[in-house]
């Protein structure tokens, strides 16, 4: 039988990380290529580390597009990491954090070996997926960027719903990618972190109020670190996990777990009790 260490390397395989300069990426790109990837980084400002790295813009189709045929050589893992805040315009959010996995992967098909690996960072904000999967359904059937976003344009307070919905539909994408790639054994799985200390913080604290974000610190002690965050994306891209996809990973401390256990079943529970159920 294989040895831990062995089924969690990735001696031979080829990964590309978007997003990494910094943060998320920049962690998963050092534990990548620790475990014996070579890795193509891509984010919009030059980084150290990648094996080779391309600077593009994720957020218009033509970025992605260009990134795309940058990477002219075969690959087995994609991570579909880099992200916004609502610090930037709408558009923009859905663009990078939504659209630009969407495309990216599609336009990669050609590249993977066989069995790839996608692996795409969503968010404990995005768990609404199922409550809005319907516009989500359509967002994700419309290939034009712009009429995609379109069909957006009046979901509530987008100025500021725009990450959740962003991450909702990252989500909804990643397990369609689980569906429609069993032909090649493709795998495909997101996860979903809490809040954790990177740059983008600052971002959160700006559009969710420092009220929210201290009060996760002061329920699970901390912040999620990056490294934590990319220690799951890697097992999710290993053997380890050659039978785990279509999976939203919860990476968030039991976050979502103690909001269940304290507000959503409650409010499920009371609302049963005085006929709400029928």
């Amino acid at each position: 039988m294989p040895q831990f260490q062995e089924r969690m390397a990735f001696h031979g395989r080829t990964a590309v990380i978007t997003g990494a300069a910094s943060g998320i990426g920049a962690a998963a790109v050092e534990k990548f290529r620790a475990g014996g990837a070579k890795v193509i980084g891509v984010d919009r400002v030059p980084a150290a580390g990648p094996d080779l790295h391309i600077v593009g813009d994720l957020g218009t189709r033509a970025g992605v597009e260009d990134v795309a045929e940058r990477i002219d050589q075969p690959i087995d893992i994609l991570v579909n990491n880099a992200g916004v805040a609502a610090t930037q315009p709408w558009r923009t959010v859905l663009g990078v954090n939504a659209l630009a996995p969407r495309d990216l992967t599609r336009l990669l098909l050609p590249r993977f070996n066989p069995d790839p690996v996608v692996v795409t960072t969503a968010s404990m904000a995005g768990f609404m997926w199922a409550q809005n999967y319907g516009l989500i359904r359509r967002f994700l059937e419309t290939e034009n960027w712009e009429e995609a976003l379109d069909l957006v344009k009046d979901h509530p307070d987008l100025d500021t719903s725009c990450y959740n919905l962003s991450k909702e539909i990252a989500i909804v994408n990643a397990g369609d990618l689980a569906v429609n790639g069993k032909h090649i054994n493709l795998r495909s799985n997101s996860v979903s972190p809490g809040f954790v200390g990177t740059p983008l913080l600052g971002d959160f604290v700006t559009t969710m109020g420092a009220e929210n974000i201290d009060g996760t610190v002061a329920w699970a002690g901390r912040h999620a670190t990056a490294e934590e965050v990319a220690d799951a994306i890697c097992f999710l891209a290993s053997p380890l996990a050659t039978w785990v996809n279509g999976v939203d990973l919860a990476v968030d401390g039991g976050l979502n777990a103690m909001v269940f256990r304290n507000y959503i079943a409650p409010a499920m529970a009371a609302m049963t009790a005085g006929g709400g159920a029928s």
